[in-house]
């Protein structure tokens, strides 16, 4: 019986457990199929401003969003705190400039499917059929 209570426990507490795998989108109608691990660090880092000949946008989510943490801490091995001390660096010399942050993942899903120049990251789960998947996160 304690055996039986301990698995429905596991089973309910499981979604907490699980960690949703983020991928890096763009727009369905986008040039681009794919980007290496490398090339997401440097469009996100402000070093790569065109892919494929075409001109890109990365997005970001508002800077409390979990997922945003999770992103830089994954892709960048940097907390969003110290990512903003390295845009503020970059703008300080003129040598950048960050992301566009959007104010909700509905926004970053709104501007995705606008325009092809637009490169965000995600939940998995947030997929919709506007959107190409670029790279996922290991």
């Amino acid at each position: 019986m304690m055996l039986k209570k301990a698995a429905v426990l596991l089973t309910l507490l499981m979604p907490l457990f699980a960690q949703a795998e983020l991928v890096i989108v763009t727009n369905q109608d986008s040039p681009l199929s794919s980007l290496n691990q490398n090339e997401v660090k440097q469009l996100f880092s402000g070093q790569l401003r065109s892919l494929a000949g075409k001109p890109v946008q990365p997005l970001d989510l508002p800077a409390k969003d979990p997922t945003r943490e999770k992103f830089y801490l994954h892709i960048m091995g940097r907390t969003p705190e110290q990512m903003r001390a390295y845009w503020t660096r970059l703008i300080f010399t003129g040598q950048g400039k960050p992301p566009r942050e959007v104010s909700s993942s509905h926004e970053l899903k709104i501007l995705l499917g606008s325009s092809a120049e637009y490169i965000g990251y995600i939940e998995e789960e947030a997929l919709t059929s506007n959107m190409r998947v670029l790279y996922q996160l290991p």
